[in-house]
């Protein structure tokens, strides 16, 4: 990132990116690989229910699959009855060597290993050939039979998929009077593979937000019913209905490990400009919108954080306080819990950077850490845009 910034601001910065010699991220050249991560789930339960008649009943983590048969995840009780306390629901990634420890279950059928490379500049870069596997199977109650015999539904053992066919236009059960366009529905490419007694896409990812680093991808969104789904259990009106919204943490270990100082993992600061990340052509005078996203996908509560933004300008390094106006003084622009969020617009400084002369480059930076002193200090997170005047 310095390489933006000449060599006496950078380390004058030492409270920002403190990074004076060679670089703090180890940037991979090589495909990163996924072996660990968080896939978390939070059910809406009116619209679940109102969508398919399902309530949530149990939850099965890992943990809980490792010792139980086919038939104990519809008689046992984890965390019922129903109705639940929670409706965040947390599923482990499994590694690449995961062999499933179910007794009575069959690995490669239920339970899958991850699959997935990606490489630091593009998540899809293999995505169509991979998988994630996750960890978790989830039972819901069903109205009862006319005699009263409760009945249950499960699904989980999901894998998480991407294949571009998934926004392809098609006709609603190969009807050409009910033709589907899934880009009116937001639907992302993404989509959730149930293995736990029948094979088929559940949901789909619709409304999907993707950040990187140089060790890990964050995935949200929306899970909607499939059209697989729809098609074998409900009315075409719920197709694409969405049930769930959920934060995942994809991540390479060893590439977190290799990283010259201490980072944060499964939290993700993206910095926009003029509505792109990375370097941003700009002519003069046009505008610059400066926006902050940051997305949080783990279980882990940081509660006591640091927010900064800064960039530079003509040797200058200008920080945003907590009044948000720019100053040459070092300053957290907010301090609190690290929170997922999207497209927070901050002041534009117009007003310091005047005329945009042609050919300057300026680097922005949005950072957090987990330190609440007012000091960017490890472990952190950042990322950076850079504006180029033509």
């Amino acid at each position: 990132m310095l390489n933006l910034v000449n060599k006496q601001y950078a380390c004058l910065s030492k409270a920002l990116f403190a990074m004076c010699s060679a670089g703090i991220i180890s940037s991979s050249a090589h495909a990163l690989e996924v072996n660990s991560g968080q896939f978390i789930q939070t059910v809406y339960p009116e619209a679940l229910e109102a969508s398919s008649t399902f309530i949530v009943n149990d939850f099965f983590d890992d943990t809980a699959l490792s010792s139980r048969l086919r038939n104990d995840l519809i008689e046992d009780t984890i965390l019922g009855p129903a109705p639940l306390n929670t409706n965040t629901f947390v599923y482990n990634v499994h590694d690449t060597d995961f062999v499933v420890g179910h007794p009575g279950r069959v690995p490669g059928i239920n339970s899958f290993p991850s699959q997935f490379q990606f490489s630091v500049d593009n998540v899809l870069s293999h995505a169509s050939s991979g998988r994630l596997g996750l960890g978790g199977v989830m039972r819901f109650n069903l109205p009862p039979r006319p005699d009263g015999t409760p009945r249950y539904f499960i699904l989980g053992d999901w894998t998480i998929e991407y294949n571009t066919s998934r926004m392809q236009d098609y006709n609603f059960d190969d009807n050409l009077n009910k033709p589907i366009r899934p880009a009116d529905y937001q639907v992302s490419g993404w989509f959730l593979r149930n293995h736990i007694d029948f094979p088929t896409v559940a949901f789909d990812i619709v409304n999907s937000t993707t950040f990187n680093n140089s060790d890990s991808f964050y995935l949200s969104g929306e899970l909607a019913w499939s059209h697989e789904m729809t098609r074998a259990f409900f009315p075409e009106t719920e197709l694409y209905r969405s049930v769930s919204k959920f934060a995942l943490c994809a991540q390479d270990d060893d590439a977190l490990a290799d990283q010259t100082v201490e980072q944060i993992p499964c939290v993700f600061p993206n910095i926009s400009l003029n509505g792109n990340s990375g370097e941003v052509n700009i002519s003069a005078p046009e505008t610059i919108n400066i926006a902050v996203d940051l997305g949080v996908a783990s279980t882990e509560q940081y509660a006591q954080a640091d927010y900064f933004v800064a960039f530079v300008y003509q040797g200058t390094l200008y920080w945003l306080n907590a009044d948000f106006q720019w100053t040459t003084e070092q300053a957290a622009a907010y301090q609190g819990a690290l929170i997922d969020f999207r497209n927070i617009a901050l002041p534009s400084p117009a007003h310091i950077i005047d005329s945009l002369p042609s050919g300057v480059s300026i680097p922005f930076y949005f950072g957090v850490d987990t330190n609440q002193n007012g000091q960017f200090d490890a472990p952190y997170r950042y990322a950076s845009a850079s504006l180029l005047v033509d």
